[in-house]
């Protein structure tokens, strides 16, 4: 080989390896650009009014990932068709992480059972993380006869048809946990009245007014009322008493075990939202729901911080999905 060749050839190859190193080097640019999230600010749709729980947990939420991110995140309340239309909007999103749903037991495991004909189904969505619930609880207006759960089960047997109750149109934890008391107690669910409301504060609202004979309802949406001394709380369908009403007695510890719903509340994105979004908001999410004083502000909301990752959510949505369709069937 002559030596002009020999140049040649090697002025060749060092190009190829310049290019090489570019290429490289542009690649890894992206990927670094592609994994740092978030660079612009995030929504975070609420499918219920402002004030309940879930819209309580969200802004707490929304606050401590804001100062950690250091960047904007708005909550929007798009309340309205069982969750649907916010779902929706979330389900057609573009997949970078900006636009976010605050999911709960009503927008996710129950959806499909209640809402026929959705354009996707539920676990099309990508969860990333439960952050915190409240057990629902039963609740009768202050003159009620009724001073226990047992004297509940006995009014239900005894005047089923003229017992009535707080039901949200059949999507929600209300609904679900009435459905577990009347199957506990052996009553067709068609049979005692369902008094269909727009929401849970109107459930309160309605019981605290002595128009039901029972609803039911989170701790943040009874604590005004309750305050009032215009209701009394039967039971607390959760795993443990509740720390602000210490003295009311669980389910469990009343006999009824299979009667326990908790309203918990989480984060979900669109389908195809990548991993590297997904492991940030589970970082952010471990960081700021470790810090005492958010989780004292989640307690004045009526919540216990609870955090699953991704596939704990997915686990959970599954069990309740396949509890909901067995007490929806009777």
């Amino acid at each position: 080989m002559s030596a002009a060749a020999f140049t040649e050839e090697m002025m060749q190859r060092i190009g190829l390896a310049a290019l090489a190193a570019l290429l490289s080097a542009g690649a890894a640019a992206t990927a670094t650009a592609q994994e740092k999230y978030p660079t612009k600010p995030v929504e975070i749709i609420v499918p219920f009014v402002a004030g309940a729980s879930t819209d309580s947990g969200t802004r707490v939420m929304a606050l401590a990932l804001e100062a950690h991110w250091g960047v904007p995140v708005k909550v929007v309340n798009k309340p309205g068709g069982n969750t649907v239309p916010a779902v929706t909007e979330v389900m057609s999103a573009k997949p970078d992480g900006t636009t976010i749903l605050a999911d709960n037991v009503a927008s996710s495991a129950m959806l499909d059972t209640v809402v026929k004909n959705l354009p996707y189904k539920v676990t099309d969505r990508t969860f990333i993380a439960t952050t915190a619930y409240t057990p629902m609880m039963f609740i009768v207006h202050a003159d009620s006869p009724f001073k226990t759960l047992k004297d509940a089960s006995e009014g239900l047997k005894k005047d089923t048809e003229s017992f009535t109750w707080t039901s949200l149109g059949g999507v929600g934890a209300q609904d679900m946990v009435f459905r577990q008391f009347a199957a506990f107690n052996g009553v067709d669910i068609k049979k005692p009245r369902a008094i269909a409301l727009k929401g849970g504060a109107e459930a309160v609202t309605m019981t605290a007014g002595g128009h039901v004979t029972m609803g039911t309802g989170t701790c943040s949406a009874i604590a005004s009322p309750l305050g009032a001394k215009k209701l009394r709380v039967l039971a607390v369908a959760g795993p443990e008493r509740w720390p602000q009403i210490p003295d009311i007695p669980t389910t469990a510890e009343v006999g009824a075990a299979d009667v326990q719903t908790l309203f918990w509340i989480g984060v979900s994105g669109p389908p195809k939202l990548p991993a590297h979004i997904v492991s940030a908001w589970n970082a952010a999410l471990k960081t700021v729901l470790g810090d005492p004083a958010v989780k004292e502000k989640m307690l004045n909301a009526g919540l216990l911080v609870s955090y699953e990752d991704d596939k704990g959510m997915l686990a959970r949505v599954e069990r309740d999905h396949k509890r909901t369709q067995s007490l929806y069937a009777q």
